[in-house]
């Protein structure tokens, strides 16, 4: 009897095993990253408990109840794990880890509990996540050209603006010269000189000495 309850969960052991694939990834960061695992053998009706977990200590990363042959669509883990999500499709489980950075580099396994109708565990052979810097002409790039593309609008209206204003600011500012010249007069057709006239006593003293003079000039 002892030997029959020790041979149950080894046989439940034996039947279920996870398989990950790929087991390698590199991503730039700032992606999103989707790793996969699949869940072999389990009987029709299981309950499954799964867990997503990274290597070196860092604890579980995502937790989950599933139910073998029940569908779960992305739903997110938990508080701990901001953004990660979790889908379900039978025998199949999907990991979402929305905007990975450097520090999200590592090896990514998922285990898997098997609860009803018997006891089992099984670990896959893990995914080696690698998160390369964003290059400058890539998402880097992207978000400049985002935002120079967003700033050329307001910009390109300020600098025509600025413009407009010093050509108006110049142009009150400039005297203004008459298209002309000073012509001198030609001496020959200056009207002549009017005449002085003598008053009476000048007349009557020049008749008196003689002929009048020419008048003065």
């Amino acid at each position: 009897m002892w030997g029959l309850r020790v041979l149950i969960p080894l046989l439940g052991a034996s039947a279920l095993r996870v398989i990950q694939a790929p087991g390698e990834a590199q991503v730039t960061a700032g992606d999103a990253v989707a790793l996969r695992c699949q869940v072999e053998e389990a009987e029709s009706g299981a309950l499954l408990r799964m867990e997503w977990v990274r290597d070196g200590g860092l604890g579980v990363l995502c937790a989950a109840r599933l139910d073998f042959v029940t569908p779960l669509p992305l739903s997110p883990c938990s508080a701990r794990a901001p953004g990660v999500q979790l889908a379900w499709h039978p025998p199949r489980a999907t990991l979402s880890l929305p905007q990975v950075q450097g520090n999200d580099s590592g090896r990514y396994l998922c285990q898997v509990t098997l609860e009803i109708p018997r006891y089992g565990t099984a670990t896959g052979n893990g995914t080696e996540l690698s998160v390369t810097p964003a290059a400058v002409g890539g998402h880097q790039a992207a978000l400049l050209w985002g935002l120079v593309g967003g700033l050329g609008g307001p910009a390109l209206l300020l600098g025509m603006a600025l413009l407009g204003y010093r050509c108006c600011h110049r142009s009150s500012d400039t005297p203004i010269y008459m298209n002309g010249m000073f012509q001198a007069r030609d001496p020959t057709k200056l009207p002549p000189p009017p005449r002085l006239k003598h008053n009476l006593y000048e007349q009557e003293l020049w008749q008196a000495q003689g002929p009048l003079p020419p008048p003065r000039p």
